[in-house]
């Protein structure tokens, strides 16, 4: 990651003290993967899972301050890459480690936004090395369809400058190489839309073709073995974006999903 991005983030994001946080998984590949890495660089767990209308819990005497991973949370600690903003002067979590936070991406803006993964934020970030094989890399872009805006000319030159300023020539040559579809194909080959659940009796489950993903990525990829309780339960809501963030109480998260689409959560 360039040197101008990187030093926008957070100060906790360069704190490498060992165990520090846990970690608060969500749903999907890019929340385990990012999960894994912050584990792989700082040892931290995973301790909490979040479904929007839920939190769940395994150990709820373990009191460190955990670290959201593709979560946008509206306080604390947290890598994400969602647009964060309905209007560019709105309130931002200081504590998120998000690129469309720290280049004050928002609706006036939608389309002028990073639209790739979480995963690749924190790879970059962290200066990983890339996986080794091709495919390793496809499916780093195929992580949230990290890959779509390469190909459509409407957002191919924003798509290789976040690209060139995370660090990943070698990713947009890689684009170049490969059709839209090669992609596709990928992310059915490995299921890599596939939801991470917890089952009736509390213990997390998923689709997820982990020892084949570990096997691309290079990274450790593994559930939490523990049973999970319920901490806290939410509310969901859809708005357009025509709703003012200052006007909603006990804001959980909150995402932009669309250039008129927002989803948020309260307490």
């Amino acid at each position: 990651m360039k040197k101008k991005l990187k030093e926008l983030f957070p100060e906790w994001c360069s704190d490498f003290t060992k165990n520090q946080h846990t970690l608060c998984l969500t749903d999907d590949l890019d929340s385990l993967l990012g999960c894994m890495i912050e584990r792989e660089v700082k040892g931290n767990e995973i301790n909490y899972f979040y479904t929007f209308d839920n939190l769940y819990v395994a150990d709820d005497s373990n009191k460190k301050k955990a670290i959201g991973i593709d979560l946008a949370i509206h306080n604390g600690m947290s890598w994400c890459n969602h647009v964060v903003r309905i209007n560019k002067d709105d309130y931002v979590n200081p504590k998120t480690a998000n690129i469309n936070a720290l280049l004050n991406v928002h609706k006036g803006n939608y389309f002028k936004k990073y639209a790739m993964s979480t995963v690749l934020t924190m790879w970059s970030y962290y200066d990983l090395p890339l996986p080794k094989t091709k495919e390793g890399k496809m499916l780093l872009l195929a992580i949230d369809s990290g890959f779509k805006g390469h190909y459509d000319n409407r957002f191919k030159d924003t798509h290789n400058a976040y690209l060139d300023i995370m660090g990943f020539g070698e990713l947009i040559d890689l684009l170049n190489d490969y059709k839209i579809s090669d992609f596709y194909n990928l992310q059915k080959q490995y299921d890599t839309q596939a939801n991470i659940q917890l089952n009736n009796e509390g213990f997390l489950q998923t689709t997820l073709p982990l020892a084949e993903l570990q096997g691309c990525f290079g990274v450790p990829m593994e559930l939490p073995t523990e049973q999970y309780k319920l901490k806290f339960q939410f509310e969901s809501h859809f708005a357009n974006t025509n709703i003012s963030k200052e006007n909603i109480n006990n804001l959980v998260s909150l995402a932009v999903t669309g250039k008129n689409k927002v989803k948020y959560t309260t307490f």
